[in-house]
């Protein structure tokens, strides 16, 4: 089977079934990507973080990102991609929405951890919170 594109609905379909992605930047030449937890929730791809690093410095340079998310089932595989402008926040609303967007899908912490509303005050997180402006999938057989 050649490679089909899918439909937006497709899409938006493997994206609110996926947990993990792989966000891809750039700065001046150079590319980064990273694979990342991640949920998708009113139409927005939420990631989170701490303020450092490899990927804060990158995003903080230039905000333009790809996400792709990809599944892989026997013989058959399909693929998104995702262009947008991520917006970083530490504020207590960004904490919120994606704790809400986590906790709606079955999400808990690292390690399994459970947290509650009340613990987002204290953490040292930036929100990631994608604007999507354009998407593309495909999917085919091995």
């Amino acid at each position: 089977m050649k490679p089909r594109e899918l439909s937006t609905e497709e899409c938006t379909k493997l994206l609110s079934n996926g947990r993990y992605g792989r966000l891809a930047l750039s700065m001046s030449d150079s590319p980064y990507v990273i694979p990342m937890s991640y949920v998708f929730s009113q139409g927005k791809i939420y990631l989170h973080s701490r303020d450092r690093g490899k990927k804060f410095e990158f995003v903080s340079k230039n905000p333009r990102i790809c996400f792709e998310v990809d599944r892989v089932e026997k013989d058959r595989w399909s693929s998104v991609l995702v262009f947008g402008k991520a917006s970083l926040s530490s504020d207590l609303e960004a904490k919120k929405r994606m704790f809400d967007a986590f906790t709606g899908k079955g999400m808990q912490g690292h390690g399994g951890k459970q947290f509650q509303r009340e613990d987002l005050e204290k953490m040292p997180l930036i929100i990631w919170e994608i604007e999507i402006e354009e998407i593309t999938g495909r999917e085919g057989l091995w």
